[in-house]
């Protein structure tokens, strides 16, 4: 049977308010095409309210991701713009509900793409960037439809120094993370991630299909080197070769 969109939107809106993320009554009744056009109308109802779109994450752009849910498939998710934090911010950490930090990627773009043949020349600059995100209550967590109509644990992004596209080979970039100078990962991006530049065409084309875009000024996340859990206290910073760094402390 055919999802009632608008309907399933509002009713998983009035649960989240209530703390339930993923409530039981939707345990395996959406696509993931519901689940995305959920996701939309909901950002519409914060746009409405006030909010502005900041930009886009990308998901499942690991192999190691996608084999955990059995899924071909790259999701997206929505970034607010007054969650993007400028590095060297300093935030409180019961912002957000167990909060965790993944070292990412972080492409500005600098104007809109309506295929992926205008990436290259789209994309602004790329920056040294963390994504901030959480794990939310929900009675059915695991769905992974009821994780991308929830916006995919994002909470927001930091954005660190940047540089050209042109002069960097993104696949060989070295990524070193440290909190309070201890060094908690160090990874090379072909390792870890898949092309980039393959995921932010696929992102252009999911988009497309939802009659989405990215526009000029929005900044993407192209998935996780890694994901560690952070606590009240602590400095994060991220190096990345050719690049430069990001950090971001928590209160």
């Amino acid at each position: 049977m055919r999802v009632d969109v608008d309907a399933a939107a509002a009713d998983l809106w009035d649960a989240a308010e209530a703390g339930d993320h993923a409530p039981d009554r939707w345990q395996a009744r959406l696509t993931l095409d519901d689940a995305l056009a959920i996701q939309l109308t909901n950002l519409g109802r914060r746009l409405r309210t006030g909010a502005e779109l900041g930009g886009w994450k990308v998901g499942l752009t690991s192999p190691r991701a996608r084999s955990a849910l059995g899924a071909d498939a790259r999701p997206f998710g929505h970034i607010l713009k007054a969650r993007i934090q400028n590095s060297g911010a300093t935030l409180a950490a019961d912002l957000m509900t167990e909060p965790h930090i993944e070292p990412e990627l972080c492409f500005v773009f600098a104007r809109p793409v309506d295929d992926p043949s205008q990436l290259p020349v789209a994309v602004g600059s790329v920056h040294a960037g963390f994504e901030l995100n959480e794990n939310r209550p929900g009675s059915a967590r695991g769905d992974f439809p009821l994780a991308v109509a929830d916006n995919l644990s994002q909470w927001g992004i930091v954005v660190g120094d940047g540089a050209n596209h042109a002069s960097l080979d993104l696949n060989s970039v070295a990524v070193e993370l440290r909190c309070d100078g201890e060094v908690r990962y160090s990874g090379v991006s072909g390792d870890e991630l898949d092309d980039h530049w393959a995921s932010l065409a696929r992102l252009v084309e999911v988009l497309g299909h939802h009659s989405r875009r990215i526009e000029a000024g929005h900044r993407v996340i192209t998935g996780a080197f890694c994901r560690l859990p952070v606590r009240a206290g602590e400095r994060w910073e991220a190096t990345y070769a050719g690049l430069g760094s990001v950090a971001i402390t928590f209160e």
